[in-house]
Formats: C-alpha cells, structure tokens, sequence
C-alpha cells in the first residue's frame, strides 16, 4: 500500500555520524572539504546552534540527508550519541531510499565485524590509505557525481585543499588594486571625469584632472577639492564668518561670507548667502558648508537658501521665497 504523504525533499547531500574525540584527527577537515567542494553537509559544528535539541535535530538531519557517512573508530564503537546516530540511519537504510558510507577510521575489519556485521559487509573508505582531502573526493564522486564530472581531478584537489579559494583571493586583491585608481581612496566613491588640462598660463604643460563623485579632485597628484571624508577636510572652525549690511530699509539685506584661514579650506570654497538679519545670512553660510561637506541634503539646503529668516520649513508648510 502507497504511503499518500509524500516524503520530504532531502536538504542535505550528506550526514556525517561520528565520535567527537576523531573531529580533530579526520571528521573536521573532511567536512569542510566537502563544504568546499559544494556537497551539502549536516556536521555539528555547522547545523547545531546554542538551545538546539541535540536529538532532535540529528534526527532532522538524519532525515533530511541522502547519505550516511559513519566514521567508525574505537572512539565510536560503544558511544551512546554515535549509537543513535547510526540506529536512525540503519533504520533510514532499510526503510528508505538512503546510503550509508563506511569510513574505517583506525579500525580493522575484524574490529567493525565485531561492532556491526552489517557494515562490515559495506564498501569502506580506510584512512590509512587516504587523508580527508582524498577522502571528500571520493565521497563527491558518489553523492554528487553531477559536481565531480563537472571538474578535472586537478581542479578538484585545488578546492578541496582551498587553494583555488587562495587564488581567487589573490585575483580579487588584484582587482582591487587595479580599480583603486578609479575610486577616490577616502570614501570609495567613483571616478567621475578624467581629462587633460593645461598646467601653466602658456600651455606648455599639461596633467591629468580626476574628479570623482564625492568631489574629490586632483589635478596632476595635487589635491584641488577635497573628499569630505578626508580626516583634512576643513571644519567651520577653518573659516571666518564675516556679515555686513548690504541693503537699508525696506529690504535690508545682510550678507555672509565664509573666508578661510587654512590652506585646505581655501580648496572648498563656501558661496556667500543673504538674510533678513545677520543670524539668518549666518545660518545659510553654515548650511552652505554642510550641504559641501555632504552632512546635508540638497532639499536641505534649498529649504533653508529659500527662507529669508534662514530657518527650515516646518513639516507640512511651503516655503516662502
């Protein structure tokens, strides 16, 4: 009689059931060269998290796994958790559509036929013969065959040894030297435009112009424009606000401008703002130098450029210009 409820998709490729006294020896590495070559593992290490079940997930991965890896050794034959282990594959085995894979870890024949008669009958991986690296690929062949095909054996022992990973760091590395030249080097910001300019009033000499997104700009390895997130960048601190009047009554307008007194503020030039009184044309200097500095946005700034008095538009009022 058919079982209507159709079982569960499997989520892993492989559980690995094992004493804890061999992770150091042998479970640890292969499980993370299995990882490496991209078959999916239930390994402690990587599926139980703080206030899980033990049981309960190990039977969950159990369940969810088409095949068994057992690293039989004399730390595993007679342990309690590794018994359990083996008693749910067993039964997964013989119930369903799962394999188990031997692994004779220090052990002999005569020893596993002692423990289990059943799995001494099994093809076994012996790591007296090979290491966890030679191991995963063996393992690979049978539970992922569509990943093994896909590679050259070369290239399968660079993986799994995580000399391919090596080498693509290093190529990323190179990348990332190669485009340092196209991004400002405080903030990471984009090149912009890059074009030739003359270097002297006759044009006999010319350099290279870069400027980036952030405003950053060089000109032949000399700074013009600061990023604003270059520890140099100048502070209003750098600038003397100087305000006069400029227009009498009625409209009595007042102008300010912000003169530098740093050789780096003289390379961010803040633009001159009018108000309706000294504080309001203060107001829209410092908000100009905010809005360069990139701590304002443009609405912002055009919110407070277009109030006489200076101040922001409260929530839900127009302007007035």
């Amino acid at each position: 009689m058919m079982n209507s409820e159709a079982e569960p998709t499997p989520q892993y490729d492989v559980f690995i059931c094992h004493a804890s006294d061999d992770k150091e020896t042998f479970v640890r590495p292969l499980a993370h060269a299995l990882r490496r070559l991209g078959v999916g593992v239930w390994y402690d290490e990587f599926s139980l998290q703080i206030g899980d079940s033990v049981s309960r997930k190990i039977d969950e991965g159990i369940v969810g796994s088409r095949f068994g890896i057992v690293v039989i050794s004399k730390a595993f034959i007679g342990r309690p958790w590794p018994e359990h282990e083996l008693r749910g594959l067993v039964n997964r085995d013989v119930e369903q559509d799962l394999k188990i894979l031997p692994i004779w870890h220090g052990v002999t024949k005569a020893d596993v036929t002692r423990f289990s008669p059943s799995l001494s009958d099994k093809f076994a991986i012996n790591t007296q013969l090979v290491d966890a690296q030679a191991a995963s690929i063996q393992i690979l062949r049978l539970v992922r065959r569509d990943l093994y095909d896909a590679h050259p054996h070369a290239e399968l022992e660079k993986l799994v040894s995580g000399e391919a990973i090596f080498e693509l760091q290093a190529e990323i590395e190179s990348l990332r030297e190669q485009m340092a030249e196209y991004q400002c080097p405080h903030c990471g910001a984009e090149l912009a435009t890059r074009i030739d300019a003359p270097a002297d009033e006759e044009q006999k000499h010319w350099d290279v112009v870069e400027t980036f997104v952030c405003g950053f700009q060089v000109f032949g390895g000399t700074v013009q424009h600061p990023c604003p997130l270059d520890p140099a960048y100048p502070t209003l601190e750098d600038y003397t606000l100087v305000a006069e009047l400029v227009d009498e009554r009625p409209s009595r307008q007042w102008r300010c401008e912000a003169r530098p007194k740093t050789a780096m503020a003289r390379k961010v030039r803040i633009d001159p703002s009018f108000g309706d009184s000294e504080p309001a044309a203060r107001r829209k200097v410092e908000a100009s130098y905010l809005y360069r500095s990139g701590k304002m946005s443009n609405a912002e700034w055009f919110d407070i450029q277009a109030s006489p008095s200076g101040q922001p538009t409260p929530a839900g009022k127009p302007a007035s210009v």
